[in-house]
């Protein structure tokens, strides 16, 4: 668009946008109890200025950053003397009711690596509370918020979009929020696209590269899923939704807008993966907020509505819970927090936990009382705390008020203990009775922390079908007795992996060695040494090459070595061949050794090495990663495992008998079948 028709498409905004609203660009908003706050950003030379005006009657206390410092403060008409305290934070004096306006301007130095705020032309990102701005009063109430970059930015803020316009050389947006104590402001020199989609502007805001390539894909995939998303939960709680690009690897939710990283943002999956879990944190932690020192619960319904909701309708959803139970059986001892204790966080224990577990607690209670209960549960959290902040227990008494009864006594524990059970069936029998079967037996759930509520899912294979129930378990053990009309065959506890549990009998994997704080790394060249932070996302422990193996006395070992080197040092350690055949598969390649933690990592050289080390932290599942030449994934897998003791056969012929154990069978079971309910 030339610089004319954009001159001419600001003005029309201006008069059309700006007199819908009532206002014109830096006039105070009508709604005396608003925030008002005015932004002016030149991200190339890191100047900031800005404009508070809010209703502070106690004052108050409040900091800024290194650089910034306030050039006026009045109350009402009456200028204010600001005082700095020891601790360098601004203190403005109690006072009257008229409205107080703070300025303030100045250059912000360079950000470091920890710092949490960054303005820098390629990309800016000022959180709340970060000291960019006077932060006063904790009480939320409305928010009006105008941010100013120079033509070639764009920004984007907390709340809806009211309007945008190029005025004098600046890009200036005006965003609205109905109740916040929060302000977050991010800004890049970004290509704008956007559509209208189930009453929700969709934005892209991409860097000129990325949004030729990706935009579309991204809006198609977002009003994808927004019209799921809304189906379920309602409206979306801002009026329009921005998906922004950033510099940093992060994703990122605020209300009305996501950040994604660049570099992340053209992986094929994340449309997919990423993009909706961000978009259901306008509901979950950016809509109903998220009351910190009581636990982090946003992750877990967002993991479950988004990621878990998206994989039930690819037909995946019992693939995803084995994957879950899979990754969480992973965590050492040492590593288990209860959910409750989950705050957020690169923690990768305390993620499975937040994120996998609370995902699973949610699913679990969705069985117990039922679909229309459970969205009933979740639309009442939304009507109830929308735009305010809510804690586990909020969570509860909406899925209690969704159920018409109390959940409390099935959700406490699965938050407040850490772990999860395994489960056991003993004394198993099949008896002829009546012109028919009756079928006995004893499920025991054990774990440091139990016992844990569970409705425990059985399925009787029979001669005529299957027939399934659900057994109620409150105790460490529960005896259970099941007539039936036919000869049974089988006898599968949980076979839908839909109980929190530990999954039994389970393969080497890759996360076993990065969850473990104890995992030691042997380099058979020390130049490859650096690769094990890579891998493993920290530093540890470093053996020398002559030590011997430790993976089968319980400690987990990364062994990293070219191709060569690394079969000599397998072979001599009396290590078995790898089920397949991988000692030379590929270019590089990953594999776990069967039945024990150690995991070697080989290449037929430096480059390969460093190529798939890369990319491991995304392999935590799986038990071996073959790359090719190209870096691109040839072979990954997960070890079979056969073993299932919650599975059993029964011998055929007649009269009783003691049932016994068979290999594992996920064969998908018919829905017509027989329920019956035991407590």
């Amino acid at each position: 668009m030339s610089r004319p028709v954009r001159a001419l498409a600001a003005g029309l905004l201006a008069l059309l946008g700006l007199a819908a609203v009532g206002m014109a660009w830096g006039t105070t908003p009508p709604d005396p109890a608003a925030r008002s706050l005015s932004i002016r950003l030149d991200p190339a030379t890191r100047q900031l200025e800005g404009e508070l005006r809010q209703a502070l009657p106690a004052g108050g206390r409040f900091r800024l950053l290194e650089g910034l410092t306030v050039t006026e403060a009045r109350r009402g008409d009456r200028e204010l003397a600001l005082t700095r305290d020891a601790e360098g934070r601004w203190r403005l004096p109690p006072g009257g009711k008229e409205t107080v306006t703070l300025r303030w301007q100045g250059t912000l130095p360079e950000a470091g690596e920890h710092d949490r705020h960054r303005l820098a032309a390629d990309g800016t990102l000022l959180p709340t509370r970060a000291g960019w701005y006077p932060h006063l009063a904790d009480a939320a109430g409305p928010l009006w918020l105008t941010v100013r970059v120079p033509e070639g930015q764009r920004a984007v803020a907390s709340g809806s979009l009211q309007e945008e316009a190029l005025v004098d050389d600046e890009w200036q947006a005006r965003f609205h929020h109905p109740r916040t104590r929060e302000v977050e402001v991010a800004a890049g020199p970004w290509r704008l696209r956007e559509r209208e989609v189930e009453g929700v502007r969709l934005r892209t805001l991409f860097p000129e590269a990325l949004d030729a390539a990706f935009a579309e894909t991204y809006l198609d995939h977002a009003a994808e899923h927004l019209a799921l998303f809304q189906a379920r939960l309602g409206p979306l709680p801002t009026g329009s939704f921005s998906i922004a690009a950033t510099p940093a690897p992060v994703g990122l939710a605020f209300p009305g807008f996501t950040l994604l990283g660049e570099r992340v943002i053209p992986l094929p999956f994340i449309p997919d993966t990423s993009l909706p879990h961000e978009l259901m944190h306008a509901w979950w932690g950016a809509g109903v907020g998220v009351d910190y020192p009581s636990g982090n619960w946003a992750e877990a319904p967002t993991t479950y509505l988004a990621d878990y909701a998206l994989a039930e309708r690819r037909g995946e959803a019992e693939a995803m819970r084995r994957r879950w139970l899979t990754n969480l059986a992973a965590l050492p001892p040492g590593e288990e927090i209860a959910l409750i204790d989950f705050r957020g966080g690169p923690d990768p224990a305390g993620r499975l936990i937040g994120y996998q577990h609370g995902a699973m607690l949610f699913h679990m209670l969705r069985q117990r009382i039922g679909d229309d209960a459970f969205d009933r549960g979740l639309r009442q959290l939304g009507e109830a705390w929308m735009h305010r902040t809510a804690d586990w227990a909020a969570l509860i008494e909406a899925f209690g008020e969704g159920a018409g009864e109390p959940v409390e006594d099935l959700v406490t524990p699965w938050l407040t203990r850490p772990g999860r059970p395994s489960l056991q069936l003993a004394s198993v029998r099949v008896e002829p009775r009546d012109g028919g079967y009756w079928l006995s037996g004893e499920l025991h759930q054990r774990g440091a922390h139990a016992p844990w509520p569970l409705a425990v899912p059985l399925v009787v294979e029979t001669e005529t079908g299957p027939v399934r129930l659900i057994q109620h378990m409150a105790g460490t053990r529960q005896s259970f007795g099941i007539p039936l009309a036919s000869r049974p065959r089988a006898l599968e506890v949980d076979p839908g992996a839909d109980l929190l549990r530990h999954p039994g009998a389970m393969p080497a994997i890759l996360r076993q060695l990065t969850l473990d704080p104890a995992t030691r790394v042997l380099a058979l060249d020390e130049a490859l040494r650096p690769l094990a932070h890579r891998v493993l996302g920290r530093e540890a422990e470093s053996l020398e090459a002559s030590a011997a193996p430790r993976g089968d006395a319980g400690e987990p070992l990364l062994v990293i070595g070219t191709t060569g080197a690394l079969r000599a040092w397998r072979e001599a350690s009396g290590l078995p061949e790898p089920p397949r055949s991988l000692d030379a598969a590929g270019q590089a390649r990953f594999w776990m050794v069967p039945g024990r933690r150690i995991g070697l990592l080989g290449g037929d050289d430096g480059e390969a090495l460093a190529r798939l080390a890369g990319v491991l932290r995304h392999h935590g599942q799986r038990s071996y990663v073959v790359q090719g030449a190209g870096g691109e994934t040839r072979e990954a897998g997960t070890w079979e495992v056969e073993e299932n003791p919650l599975r059993l056969e029964f011998p055929p012929g007649p009269g009783d008998g003691q049932a016994r154990p068979a290999q594992a069978s996920w064969a998908p079971l018919s829905n017509d079948s027989e329920v019956h309910r035991c407590r």
